[in-house]
């Protein structure tokens, strides 16, 4: 975890993440239909997330990934995973709502926790 990167921070760079493909630029807009948020939400974290170099933000155009940003991205993203599929198929919680829960609570959980169920998970 870095020691700059906040919850939100971390959970913005996965939604760029997910909304991207290779390179592909994502769009303010479809940020806020991601997260559900104001749109001067999304503005002030991709703000804090260029300063930070986790982004590349052109204004009108959009934003994408730097190589450190993606980095973290990727981490947090497969972390993310891990726990999605825990919720789903062991406490056969419901796709939405696990994502939503992995969303809120992913930031948090230590990545050794995070090993230990994708072992699990594994054997299953």
């Amino acid at each position: 975890m870095n020691e700059k990167l906040t919850a939100s921070m971390e959970k913005y760079l996965v939604g760029i993440y997910r909304l991207t493909n290779e390179g592909k630029i994502v769009r303010t807009g479809e940020l806020v239909k991601f997260f559900n948020v104001a749109p001067g939400t999304v503005t002030n974290t991709v703000r804090r997330l260029k300063k930070e170099g986790l982004v590349i933000h052109n204004p009108y155009k959009g934003t994408r990934l730097t190589d450190k940003g993606l980095k973290i991205a990727l981490n947090a993203a497969n972390k993310y995973e891990v726990l999605e599929r825990f919720l789903t198929n062991v406490l056969r919680v419901e796709k939405v709502l696990a994502h939503q829960i992995t969303f809120s609570i992913g930031y948090y959980v230590p990545d050794d926790v995070v090993a230990k169920i994708g072992k699990l998970l594994s054997k299953a």
